[in-house]
């Protein structure tokens, strides 16, 4: 497959803002307020605590001051998802993340606590009261920290990609020289691609530039090779054009029955799209125009470009 036009034939299908493999989204409330899961149940019961806290303030004896903390103590940090409580948010106000407190040793963790608590019931629950609490925080706040769950989104896309072209995941019952498979190095399969490596004669130069690091994916079909790189990327910024110049250096290195793959996905392969003479972008397409035409076996692409390449195979 010319590795030119697939790179042009990315440049003409845009990358999908929605991405059914980019999203990260975790339900933690019902579909409907008539229903109720553990996670409601326990973010209305510490609503109960606060109040019975607030009410009787100066009235409880030593007893249940420390049994009321005891429990929210035990809701905040033996129920999961409890991060996402207005409570547990509160935390933020003072410069202390919810995993912070966690950390705290218990006796200490309560003692901050029932601090916590008070200055909580001044600052906020009668406001939050006045409006109403609601458990629709619990959702807003679980889709605020999707970002956060980027970890194994690229890796998942992957496996969507290459299995649904018929590859399977590497056994060790597999003919590492004749067999086709997957494997994915930088997921926990390092070893088995570096016995790959080293029976098959792959140098792969450009993980020592990169202190050993681990290419995302690699795909074997018969006697050909594909050592994947990729990089979901939401926007433009100085970190967010290094990456693109990681992946792009990927593609000057060559070895016998390897193709290098840069697989660029997200807003920012549209940038490559619309690069400008004077931009950065620009420069970086220029580069990929460049390594590609002189290594014709590795290719630069994006999704559209990934699944055809896939195909190809």
């Amino acid at each position: 497959m010319d590795n030119i036009l697939l790179f042009e034939y990315s440049l003409k299908n845009r990358e999908q803002i929605f991405d059914d493999a980019n999203k990260k989204e975790i339900i933690v409330i019902t579909k409907n307020a008539k229903d109720k899961n553990k996670i409601i149940n326990s973010n209305e019961r510490l609503i109960d605590l606060i109040t019975t806290y607030h009410t009787l303030d100066g009235k409880l004896t030593k007893k249940q001051d420390d049994e009321i903390i005891r429990e929210i103590d035990s809701i905040l940090f033996k129920i999961h998802h409890m991060n996402y409580t207005a409570f547990s948010q509160y935390l933020m106000v003072w410069d202390m993340p919810y995993s912070v407190l966690r950390a705290e040793k218990e006796q200490e963790r309560k003692k901050l606590l029932r601090e916590l608590l008070i200055k909580y019931i001044k600052d906020r629950h009668s406001m939050y009261s006045s409006h109403g609490y609601s458990n629709i925080v619990l959702q807003v706040l679980s889709d605020n920290y999707s970002h956060k769950r980027g970890g194994s989104t690229g890796a998942n896309k992957i496996i969507m990609l290459v299995e649904r072209e018929g590859f399977k995941r590497y056994k060790r019952s597999d003919d590492i020289k004749k067999d086709s498979f997957y494997l994915l190095p930088d997921k926990g399969e390092k070893k088995y691609f570096k016995d790959i490596c080293n029976k098959r004669n792959i140098k792969f130069e450009w993980s020592k530039s990169k202190q050993g690091k681990m290419p995302d994916c690699y795909i074997q079909k018969g006697p050909n090779m594909y050592v994947v790189e990729h990089k979901h990327k939401k926007g433009g910024g100085g970190g967010q054009y290094g990456a693109i110049v990681e992946i792009v250096d990927l593609l000057k290195y060559t070895d016998k029955n390897v193709s290098y793959v840069a697989f660029l996905d997200g807003i920012m392969f549209n940038e490559l799209i619309e690069a400008s003479t004077d931009n950065k972008m620009s420069k970086a397409k220029k580069d990929i125009y460049k390594y590609l035409k002189k290594n014709k076996s590795n290719y630069f692409v994006n999704t559209a470009g990934f699944s055809k390449l896939l195909k190809g195979i």
